[in-house]
């Protein structure tokens, strides 16, 4: 599974929390361009319960649901970090996929060391 962010600042909120304290290095900001064509699913269309931040078996359970069926390229779920902020879990094994065009938009792509100071 892919996993991005809905935007350049989440996706940096994201790899923060997920980097236990540390600055990551050599670090490339990317761009996903999905095929139009690409159908995009939303969790809230699968179930998720309201107390799904409490609750990840059950988000768990949908998420894998979906990855094994195959229903969609994409499946948008809340963030943990920001709930009213979207990611977007990417399935490899679907068709579509291959038609994926990533495209590098910094490289290196350097976070504010702000974010890593404390300061």
């Amino acid at each position: 599974m892919v996993y991005a962010g809905s935007t350049r600042s989440l996706c940096q909120l994201e790899k923060r929390v997920h980097a236990n304290g540390a600055n990551p290095k050599n670090q490339v900001l990317m761009r996903l361009d999905l095929p139009a064509q690409a159908e995009l699913l939303s969790v809230h269309d699968l179930g998720l319960h309201s107390d799904w931040r409490n609750n990840e078996a059950a988000t768990r359970a949908i998420g894998d649901n979906w990855l094994a069926g195959g229903l969609s390229l994409g499946l948008w779920v809340p963030s943990f970090v920001e709930p009213e902020e979207l990611n977007l879990l990417i399935n490899p094994q679907v068709p579509t996929y291959a038609s994926i065009v990533v495209a590098i938009e910094r490289n290196p792509f350097v976070f504010d060391p702000r974010l890593f100071s404390g300061s």
